[in-house]
């Protein structure tokens, strides 16, 4: 009894270390894939890890030969911005990444925190920044390099969980219904190679008092599975996440917060979780589309990948 007691705490302390191995061999994307940044939960004036965080990404951003930005929402908190003069977008942006490798074009969601300022004041900053690339509250783009394209559709989430949820006079039901309708028409006229959807809200959540978001699992879930996207990328919710729901085959994240971090949190859905300030990075090539989550110290805390075969 003695010698399988001893044998058995041999076997855990070398699964141990097993996992650590695993985890320091894990690599930042290769400069050679086509990278983007996704950073969201960030516009905190500097404070609260948000310069340190915008300083690390300047870094990775130069090592993976980032190719743009897209960011999750609340770009300005705790109110958004009030005009295209605001202070904060000196405050909370360009006076934040700085760095010559974030001088790539960003694409910006609204968040919540966004929807108490001037929604038209940061689309129509696009017309000042050479950098902030913001056609509208909702929108979509495709990229491509190196013969590798990805379909992009940026979400106002916070349209559809207020218009579905508590429709009124700003968040009317039919404005809801039209964005959903505009992602199903995006979505069926799409041809490229991978399709990556990201909204300030997550679809699925296992943060013990957001939950999952119920007008998006109802209303646009259904459109996201029809079309059989690829990755659907969410925040609000200031951890890492990666969940899997048994009846689809799309890959739900959530982006961890580019300043203060809540407890992480799992559920019978997670695949992976984490509470560290920092950012993602999604690298695509013919054949897979990757995601790495990256802590505050650069370090990369999680890699997944898609293959284009296992979904053919």
């Amino acid at each position: 009894m003695k010698r399988i007691f001893i044998f058995f705490i041999v076997v855990l302390i070398f699964s141990g270390c097993k996992t650590s191995v695993d985890q320091s061999e894990l690599k930042l994307p290769s400069d050679s894939l086509f990278n983007f940044i996704i950073i969201s939960d960030h516009g905190r004036n500097g404070y609260f890890n948000q310069k340190v965080v915008a300083d690390m990404m300047a870094g990775v951003a130069d090592s993976c030969s980032i190719r743009f930005i897209v960011t999750g929402g609340d770009n300005f908190q705790i109110s958004g911005v009030q005009s295209v003069q605001d202070p904060l977008w000196m405050a909370s942006f360009e006076n934040i990444f700085t760095h010559p490798s974030l001088h790539v074009e960003w694409y910006p969601a609204l968040g919540n925190h966004d929807h108490g300022g001037n929604i038209q004041a940061q689309i129509d900053y696009s017309n000042i920044s050479r950098r902030w690339k913001m056609p509208g509250s909702y929108y979509t783009l495709v990229k491509s390099r190196g013969g590798v394209s990805v379909r992009l559709l940026i979400l106002d989430t916070y349209s559809l969980v207020e218009g579905y949820g508590d429709p009124g006079p700003k968040y009317p039901l039919e404005n809801a219904q039209k964005q959903v309708t505009w992602v199903d028409s995006v979505l069926t006229a799409s041809k490229e190679d991978w399709v990556v959807v990201v909204g300030h809200h997550p679809v699925f959540s296992a943060h013990p008092t957001r939950h999952n978001t119920a007008e998006l699992v109802e209303y646009l879930n259904p459109v996201l599975n029809k079309h059989n996207v690829d990755f659907y990328i969410g925040a609000h919710d200031h951890i890492f996440q990666h969940l899997k729901d048994k009846n689809s085959n799309i890959d739900y994240f959530v982006n961890t917060a580019a300043s203060s971090v809540r407890p992480a949190a799992s559920n019978e859905m997670t695949v992976f979780t984490a509470s560290s300030p920092g950012f993602s990075i999604c690298s695509a090539s013919k054949t897979s589309l990757s995601i790495s989550f990256i802590n505050i110290e650069g370090k990369v805390l999680y890699q997944y990948t898609r293959d284009k075969k296992q979904y053919n």
